[in-house]
């Protein structure tokens, strides 16, 4: 039976979320002895029922989708398996594609995975942060009833200190609490000198840009810079995102085999 993985990105118009999917796709298909494809949900291309339909056609039997995602909601519940044809919060199933039979599974997306964490602490180590810096874990928010966004942001930020970085807030862009500037605010009265701000997002776009440095009081696309807070100078590091960090790549090649071993 031939097996394929399959991406599944959310889309962009102004990012290098392709670049990123493209670079872990490379990863896996040499590290795996199976078919590789990218799909998103929307915006960019190809769409994940044409990015199926090309694997059906070239072969593959069995398609493995793995969200690139920083945590699983309603699109990877919902929204994600209906166009796969699975249906609302249905996981795996078979399907006939272009007179075919092939079976379709979707795993979780990152959400708890302490690979993340590692991640994490190395860009604060890569920044120049120690265990007196402030830490800032920034989320992106979610409307989602199950709040698993926020529940992921929150316990990266729990473990940062579990690990010694006691100095440790979190943030959001939008929908939850707290916000940036009331983190900021948090970390300013604990006596922090420096911020280390870390975007727990998967790629570059017009939210890590423009919108959050607005907030943080730092230049667009910038890696930080110097903010006022409370009448005290703060030297700010912005960091990069997730990405494509080849940890990454393993977990997503973890997650995948989950199945494939089955």
């Amino acid at each position: 039976m031939k097996d394929g993985i399959l991406l599944i990105g959310y889309g962009t118009r102004k990012g290098n979320l392709e670049d990123v999917l493209k670079s872990q796709a490379t990863r896996i298909g040499d590290a795996a002895d199976c078919d590789v494809g990218i799909a998103y949900f929307r915006v960019s291309s190809p769409t994940i029922p044409e990015a199926i339909e090309k694997m059906v056609n070239d072969g593959v039997e069995r398609i493995i989708a793995v969200p690139y995602f920083v945590a699983d909601g309603t699109l990877t519940h919902e929204l994600i398996p209906q166009k796969m044809g699975l249906g609302p919060n249905v996981y795996i199933g078979e399907r006939e594609i272009s007179g075919k039979k092939v079976l379709l599974y979707l795993t979780k997306s990152f959400n708890f995975s302490t690979i993340v964490t590692d991640i994490i602490c190395d860009k604060i180590k890569n920044a120049g942060g120690n265990k007196d810096s402030g830490i800032l874990i920034l989320g992106h928010g979610s409307r989602d009833p199950t709040l698993m966004n926020r529940t992921v942001v929150e316990r990266n930020a729990q473990r940062l200190i579990a690990r010694g970085y006691n100095h440790t807030e979190f943030a959001f862009n939008e929908f939850c609490t707290p916000t940036i500037r009331e983190s900021i605010d948090r970390l300013v009265d604990e006596g922090v000198k420096d911020i280390i701000c870390i975007p727990l997002f998967i790629a570059m776009g017009l939210h890590l840009g423009d919108e959050i440095p607005e907030q943080i009081g730092i230049p667009p696309y910038s890696d930080g810079g110097e903010i006022t807070v409370k009448g005290k100078k703060i030297t700010v590091k912005y960091t990069r995102p997730l990405e494509d960090d080849p940890r990454l790549t393993d977990l997503v090649l973890s997650r995948a085999n989950d199945f494939l071993d089955d």
